[in-house]
């Protein structure tokens, strides 16, 4: 009884698991909302921006590589933490431009609205939250590397 009992429960998990469905995006077919991050500048001035989605999924846009890349992402849970703060933040009616020679940036997209930050001028430092919010996301894509 108790194999029974332990089979039936296997195939009702495995049923439901199998009914879940994770949509997986490509570069080409990203969603609207979205937190953009990343550097750029310098002698070179590349710029590298890391694209994080909702479900996880990171994707990188060099802009010395031939096309973008997925890369290894988060859980969905610290995804959604990090949008959470985003939009805690005022992402989206904040006008903050001020890139140095060398900047970091991140763009927030969502429902349909968009904004983005940048800094790296000493003369104008970039609310600590924000930075902090940017070393959050960079640790993300740094572990991905």
């Amino acid at each position: 009884m108790k194999i029974i009992c332990y089979t039936a429960f296997l195939l009702a998990a495995t049923l439901l698991g199998s009914q879940c469905k994770h949509t997986k995006y490509t570069p080409e077919s990203l969603p609207e909302d979205r937190l953009l991050f990343g550097e750029g500048g310098g002698f070179a001035g590349i710029e590298t921006t890391y694209t994080l989605l909702e479900n996880g999924q990171l994707f990188k846009f060099d802009s010395k590589a031939p096309g973008p890349l997925e890369i290894a992402g988060t859980k969905k849970k610290t995804a959604n933490r990090l949008f959470e703060t985003a939009e805690s933040l005022g992402l989206l009616t904040l006008d903050f431009k001020h890139p140095g020679n060398v900047y970091q940036f991140i763009e927030f997209q969502d429902d349909g609205k968009k904004s983005r930050i940048v800094w790296g001028d000493k003369e104008h430092a970039v609310d600590p939250k924000i930075a902090d919010l940017h070393r959050q996301l960079m640790q993300i894509a740094d572990k991905a590397k």
